[in-house]
């Protein structure tokens, strides 16, 4: 009586071979994207936090001037004075230093702008952003890229200091110390629109909808 062998199946050297071909170049499609998905969801985290530190900053400031900064600040230095006091462990530049330069020297605007920074007040917090102090005005009063009489300072961010992008809308944005708080350039307030092909509105976006998609 013969018995009939049992045949098994089995993937040939070539087949697996083919196989992981295919995975490789899936894989190879595939990571760029969710590398830059990853490294924009890092930013947004970061931008976060940097508004949640200035703002932060600002209303203890606020409060213990009796609810307003109006006339604590003449100069961009001023400002540095203060916010380091409430952020703790920064280092600080101001525009008196001999190298004044302390923010990225040069960036980009979403469309492909550079632009050069000027020196000026800056100070670096622990987690390594770069702020950048311009001062509006003492009585908080100032109209300088915004659409009411309700500005006192810009602060200027880069959010992960000197690495790249160094692009405006990515790791460059703006934020606006205000009578009323502060707020991110592309607010109503503010004379940037959120679409602005510079980039320069689109912090208003990241607080929003808590990504970047473009």
């Amino acid at each position: 009586m013969h018995h009939k062998i049992e045949e098994k199946n089995a993937f040939t050297l070539a087949e697996v071979l083919i196989t992981l071909g295919i995975i490789g170049v899936v894989a190879a499609m595939t990571m760029p994207t969710l590398i830059n998905n990853t490294k924009k969801q890092e930013l947004v985290a970061k931008y976060k936090k940097v508004y949640a530190e200035i703002s932060q900053a600002y209303l203890m400031a606020q409060n213990n001037n009796g609810g307003t900064i109006e006339g604590l600040c003449t100069s961009a230095n001023d400002y540095i004075t203060l916010f380091s006091k409430y952020l703790k462990n920064v280092q600080t530049c101001e525009t008196s230093d001999k190298n004044p330069y302390c923010f990225t020297r040069s960036f980009k605007t979403l469309d492909g702008r550079v632009i050069n920074s000027d020196p000026g007040a800056t100070l670096t917090t622990t987690d390594g952003a770069t702020l950048l102090f311009y001062h509006i005005s003492s009585s908080c009063k100032g109209t300088t890229e915004l659409n009411k009489a309700i500005g006192c300072a810009r602060i200027r961010a880069d959010i992960n200091g000197t690495k790249m992008p160094n692009t405006v809308g990515y790791d460059i944005f703006d934020f606006y110390l205000t009578q009323y708080g502060v707020i991110p350039r592309g607010h109503e307030d503010t004379t940037a629109t959120v679409d602005s092909v510079s980039g320069w509105g689109r912090g208003i976006t990241i607080l929003t909808t808590g990504k970047i998609d473009y």
